[in-house]
């Protein structure tokens, strides 16, 4: 599926910005139904990361300030005097910092809130409108999933979800077209349309954005990680690397030469990651004997996260971690802007497929390996 988990440090401040100027920003929000006492929290980057929040009185809240550039940032609400990082709160929205006025509306909280005000947030609102309920929809049928038994009845819902997904991938293609000029776009491309998955839709999506868009930093990143893809297509030869493993041991993508290997870049907080998890071990318990190797490359930043969930997930194979020398990423080698991201190499090293999933890495070693 194109949605995955968009890539790695959350784009930071300045990944959407065009102009370099500051932004005066103002938040207005207006919810019903709040307990009170109830605060809004956000956390933007002017030079340097800045945390701020209002108390929302009467069911309003004003939050000002002002940002480095343009930046998407999402906004917390915590009710009835609760504790903790708001960071942490399932009730959040996506906004973009940007000069002028931001309206926030909702019934109830932050989730059913509905945007307007400048530029940016009313396209912002846009894009959530194209989508619907699809999301929710997803999300109800991995719910489904878990919990289904039956092999039949869970292929039928998958089905169901790559049919959404269809409809999902449509309709913010639509959006991305008819909003060459905005930002809101450029991140929805980034999001949602891997070029991996799809180079040739990635690049005319790319392409029908403005000049001044793809000039944007986002829009560099973007435009790279189509050109990684040509660099890193099937029959090219994957690039060599060094990393440790589990116990600090240097390991490099050479030193496997002669097998056939899996090269998986993942993380820990990846929920699309850990979802196929068991798919990876269920091959490697099935393959490992007929010179196969899995290598599990995480770009988590905390070594307690990785080798937790290396443990629970019982990955037995090669582990190694890429927050190391952020300068020499392997990650940035490859032009990973998604995770999951895979790559099948034969034993010379030559890469023969990309983002196998579930049954479909089950097939693609049956027929190489059986």
């Amino acid at each position: 599926m194109m949605s995955k988990v968009t890539m790695l440090l959350v784009v930071l401040a300045g990944s959407f910005g065009i102009a370099k100027a500051q932004q005066h920003f103002v938040i207005k929000g207006k919810l019903g139904h709040v307990k009170e006492p109830a605060k809004v929290y956000i956390m933007y980057f002017n030079r340097y990361m800045q945390t701020d929040s209002a108390e929302v009185r009467n069911n309003e809240f004003t939050l000002s300030g002002v940002a480095g550039l343009k930046q998407r940032v999402n906004i917390f609400l915590r009710q009835g005097g609760q504790g903790g990082n708001s960071r942490y709160s399932s009730d959040q929205l996506a906004i973009y910092l940007e000069e002028g006025v931001i309206e926030v509306s909702s019934p109830d909280s932050l989730l059913h809130a509905k945007l307007g005000g400048s530029q940016l947030n009313k396209d912002q609102q846009e894009l959530i409108s194209s989508m619907g309920n699809v999301k929710q929809l997803q999300a109800g049928i991995i719910a489904q999933f878990r919990s289904e038994p039956d092999s039949v009845k869970r292929m039928n819902l998958m089905e169901d979800y790559k049919q959404l997904d269809v409809l999902l991938q449509t309709n913010l293609a639509g959006f991305i077209q008819s909003h060459p000029n905005s930002l809101v776009a450029m991140h929805a491309l980034r999001s949602n349309f891997n070029p991996v998955d799809n180079v040739e839709l990635a690049t005319n999506l790319f392409n029908s954005m403005s000049d001044s868009i793809k000039a944007s930093s986002s829009g560099e990143l973007y435009k790279e990680s189509i050109e990684n893809v040509f660099k890193l297509s099937v029959g090219k030869p994957a690039p060599d690397f060094v990393a440790k493993d589990l116990n600090g041991t240097e390991k490099h993508l050479s030193d496997f030469k002669g097998k056939y290997v899996l090269l998986d870049f993942w993380a820990s907080w990846c929920g699309p990651c850990r979802r196929e998890s068991p798919n990876l071990v269920e091959s490697y318990a099935k393959f490992s004997s007929k010179q196969f190797e899995i290598i599990s490359f995480s770009v988590d930043k905390e070594a307690d996260d990785w080798k937790k969930a290396v443990e629970k997930d019982q990955y037995t194979w090669t582990n190694l971690v890429d927050y190391i020398d952020p300068a020499a990423s392997v990650a940035k080698l490859y032009g990973i802007t998604a995770l999951p991201t895979n790559f099948l190499l034969d034993p010379s090293g030559k890469i023969i497929a990309l983002n196998l999933r579930g049954e479909e890495l089950a097939k693609q070693l049956t027929a190489i390996l059986n």
